[in-house]
């Protein structure tokens, strides 16, 4: 195996386990985190790139084949639900905090309470839709995703483009995680 090739499948390692860590602990790093996924793309053309090198000087051309299955397999499988699953990694790690911060959120009185209980942490999402909490996750450049508790199940329900807006201005969707929990999707 040449040098080249286990550069290759060491990046791959790397651009997953990255990736992994920044869609699970997206504090650590938030800025990347938001365009971990943009960032992605050219990580991929460039390992393709280099794969396409290795697999000309190669003489066993299984390993260049293994490096570009596995490029292409991560670009086109993982990164589609990597953010879902790392939102999901994500609220199991913290739910019992989601929920003790939901619960306090939802029984203040004030805005002035809900800032002191959560400050840029968490928001509701509408005022006329006070039982729905927002955790702040992923953010990038005029999109971002917030991890939602949503007990009444409403954010699932809105199919039109009316009904989204009239919700919340920015809310563009919503997928389940599990329970009362939703990956919402936002943008400007």
């Amino acid at each position: 195996m040449l040098l080249l090739t286990k550069f290759i499948l060491v990046a791959i390692c790397i651009w997953l386990l990255s990736l992994t860590l920044l869609f699970v602990l997206p504090h650590l790093l938030p800025v990347i985190s938001g365009f971990a996924i943009l960032l992605s793309v050219p990580t991929a053309v460039i390992l393709l790139v280099l794969t396409l090198i290795a697999f000309i000087k190669e003489r066993k051309k299984r390993w260049a084949v293994l490096c570009a299955a596995l490029i292409l397999a991560f670009s086109f499988i993982v990164l589609r639900r990597a953010m879902y699953w790392g939102a999901l990694a994500h609220l199991y790690l913290n739910q019992q905090t989601y929920e003790a911060t939901a619960t306090r959120m939802l029984a203040a009185q004030d805005n002035g309470q809900r800032r002191n209980i959560c400050g840029e942490r968490c928001w509701l999402i509408s005022s006329d839709h006070g039982r729905i909490v927002a955790f702040h996750y992923v953010h990038g450049f005029l999109n971002w995703h917030d991890i939602i508790y949503d007990p009444t199940g409403e954010v699932s329900t809105l199919q039109t483009w009316d009904e989204r807006k009239h919700f919340n201005t920015y809310f563009i969707s919503a997928e389940r995680l599990t329970g009362d929990w939703y990956l919402g999707h936002f943008g400007d």
